[in-house]
């Protein structure tokens, strides 16, 4: 990557601080080197890096003067100082007998001085700019990849069954309970895809279930979803047309349950919902289909779905909060709603 000069252009130290710790990862920073950093940075006496005729952009703190300030040892100071130098993020500034020292006008402003220089960081400010904004798309890409595959494995329990366990299935929640890269989460996604198109395809009268369920039949599947789940839970189609217009007209094109669940998923991939729709689904077809329908009808109020979602999650758990007060019309208090 071609760097970017910007001499005599200023910029906050603060800030520039802020952008490294951004692009920690891609640099193979560790948190002593960012440390050590900020203790540098916290010796200038100027809130602005630029190129100047003096030297205010020269750290001539000395070794121990930083360890002391990063709280680790010499050595440390001395490893990390090298590392930083090879990335191109400082600059020495050597005197004849390898001390650091600055000499001052009568205002007390450095005019020279000799030690490290992080003038670099205001040289290459845009490329390390221009890295933190790939870096955060990239791992933007790799969590909706994430979810992606945490939404079909969810599928493939649905089409097979929550209480069986595959290999490919236990496979995938071990690697998706670390931090895998895009090349595993890629091929896991295709595995999961093919799977589910396989068994979809050997068991469709199965998934389709018995023909009064789709046709001539005077409840929709929405109904069934809930009432299959709970006896406790009664709920009639009034009430839920009621409640949850929109999520009843999202699923009235659907010809099965496993299509309701599918458009269920999709819907909750599109709020973030990530993992907390996993742990809804997992209270039962009743409660997710409410929560998510709860959800739905107040979306454009909520500003953080996710976090809403979880609140739901944790009353519903706890027993806090009761199954019939998601039946509740959308009232004007909601709309204060922040989750």
């Amino acid at each position: 990557m071609n760097l970017t000069k910007q001499r005599g252009i200023a910029q906050s130290k603060w800030h520039i601080l802020k952008t490294i710790e951004d692009i920690r990862e891609p640099l193979g920073l560790k948190g002593t080197s960012i440390a050590l950093l900020r203790a540098m940075i916290s010796f200038l006496r100027v809130e602005r890096i630029e190129a100047l005729s003096d030297d205010a952009h020269v750290c001539f703190a000395s070794n121990a003067a930083l360890a002391k300030r990063a709280h680790v040892s010499i050595q440390t100071v001395e490893r990390h100082i090298a590392k930083l130098v090879g990335l191109g993020l400082l600059s020495r500034r050597s005197s004849g007998n390898g001390k650091r020292w600055a000499r001052r006008d009568r205002h007390g402003n450095v005019v020279l001085a000799t030690g490290l220089s992080l003038l670099p960081l205001v040289e290459r400010h845009a490329e390390f700019t221009q890295m933190a904004h790939t870096h955060q798309d990239q791992k933007l890409a790799l969590t909706v990849l994430r979810d992606k595959c945490a939404a079909a494995l969810s599928r493939l329990k649905d089409v097979i069954g929550r209480e069986v366990t595959t290999p490919l299935m236990a496979r995938a929640r071990n690697l998706l309970r670390r931090q895998p890269q895009t090349d595993p989460l890629a091929q896991l996604l295709d595995e999961i895809s093919r799977e589910i198109a396989r068994v979809s395809g050997s068991n469709t009268e199965d998934l389709m279930g018995p023909a009064h369920e789709i046709e001539g039949h005077k409840e929709t599947i929405n109904t069934q979803l809930v009432k299959k789940e709970n006896p406790k839970i009664e709920v009639c189609q009034d009430q839920m047309q009621r409640a949850f217009p929109k999520l009843c007209a999202e699923l009235r094109t659907a010809k099965n349950q496993s299509a309701c669940r599918a458009i269920m998923a999709d819907l909750a991939r599109q709020m973030n919902l990530g993992d907390t729709w996993y742990a809804l689904v997992d209270m039962g077809p009743a409660l997710s289909f409410m929560a998510l329908g709860y959800l739905l009808e107040r979306i454009d109020t909520i500003s953080n779905h996710r976090g809403y979602a979880m609140k739901l999650l944790e009353g519903l758990q706890n027993n806090t909060l009761e199954w019939e007060s998601l039946l509740h019309k959308h009232r004007r208090a909601d709309r204060r709603a922040g989750g």
